[in-house]
């Protein structure tokens, strides 16, 4: 279930630390609102096409699901700065985008798609702020969407499915039903195409050509991407305690500060880790990961029989060459 956990973004230590050891930030939360029910019908079809296959306790792309993923392109999404923070920015575009339709057609009255009451408190503060009535602004909003949409990241695919969950004047935004029935694909694979665009423009807009988009995504980006319980641990260590003084001090175990340390490593490389574990160390543990092209804790250590999981996990999460 370690993917199942990695997709929904779950915050514990095992799943940061997946996500550091085999490099899937950019997966990290895509689909916060993912079932197991979900996950399961999409896993069971990759066993129906025999692209995953059981090895010992682990799963792997069979030979077929390679040959399958040759000439796909690499997705883009951006998953660990963004925290599922994507819908929020969407939920303010598609309200503005509604606003602005309505208004221009002299409708004032109409029942907004959005129900989020911070959508529409941002939506209202945002739209105060400019001349929203105004054929100039409407044009300009327009023109920086369209430049925005024709980004050579996004596909066709994706161009077409965020105009097509946009409602209007007299014109409501198709359901992932309808959008999956018009692709003869899955809502699942809708949705993630969805997340991806929204992905792709985030990470390409500037103050320069998107303005006023721009203020769309106010505090959408994660700046710090550290769990609210790891960020405690950090400024704990920055003031000279020990882990076991840490672990007392915050009522929690050695271990759950430990899988603190490893977050906090992963997401701030220049950090020094000589309380923990050596230079010399940490370059041995990443000399037989890569040797033996293995990330499993028990392999390293009948290897290295003298160091600790806790001091393995560490090295691993650094990511340093070798």
């Amino acid at each position: 279930m370690a993917s199942f956990y990695l997709l929904k973004g779950k915050k514990s230590g095992q799943t940061i630390q997946d996500v550091t050891y085999f490099s899937l930030h950019q997966y990290f939360s895509i689909y916060p609102k993912l079932t197991k029910e979900e996950y399961e019908v999409e896993l069971s079809k990759l066993y129906e096409y025999s692209w995953i296959e059981q090895q010992d306790t682990l799963l792997k792309v069979s030979d077929k699901g390679e040959a399958q993923l040759k000439g796909y392109k690499n997705p883009l999404f951006n998953g660990w700065l963004l925290r599922g923070n994507e819908k929020v920015f969407w939920g303010r575009l598609e309200l503005v985008m509604q606003t602005l339709s309505h208004f221009k057609n002299n409708e004032s009255r109409f029942i907004p798609n959005q129900k989020d009451y911070f959508v529409h408190q941002f939506v209202k503060s945002y739209l105060r702020e400019r001349d929203y009535k105004s054929d100039k602004f409407q044009q300009s909003f327009k023109n920086q969407l369209e430049h925005l949409l024709l980004h050579p990241s996004l596909g066709e695919n994706h161009r077409t499915l965020l105009i097509y969950r946009l409602s209007g004047y007299q014109i409501s935004g198709l359901t992932w039903d309808q959008l999956a029935m018009a692709y003869d694909s899955s809502v699942t694979d809708m949705k993630l195409q969805f997340v991806e665009a929204l992905h792709i423009i985030l990470t390409n807009l500037n103050e320069v050509d998107h303005p006023d988009l721009t203020q769309l995504a106010q505090d959408i980006f994660v700046h710090n991407p550290l769990t609210q319980s790891a960020l405690k641990t950090e400024q704990l260590l920055t003031q000279g305690y020990s882990l076991q003084e840490i672990a007392s001090i915050r009522s929690l175990k050695v271990n759950t500060i430990e899988d603190h340390l490893i977050e906090i490593a992963s997401t701030n490389k220049s950090m020094s880790l000589t309380p923990f574990i050596s230079e010399e160390d940490i370059h041995r543990v990443l000399m037989i990961s890569t040797k033996n092209k293995t990330k499993k804790l028990k392999i390293i250590r009948d290897s290295l029989p003298e160091l600790s999981y806790f001091q393995i996990r560490l090295a691993l999460a650094l990511e340093r060459s070798v």
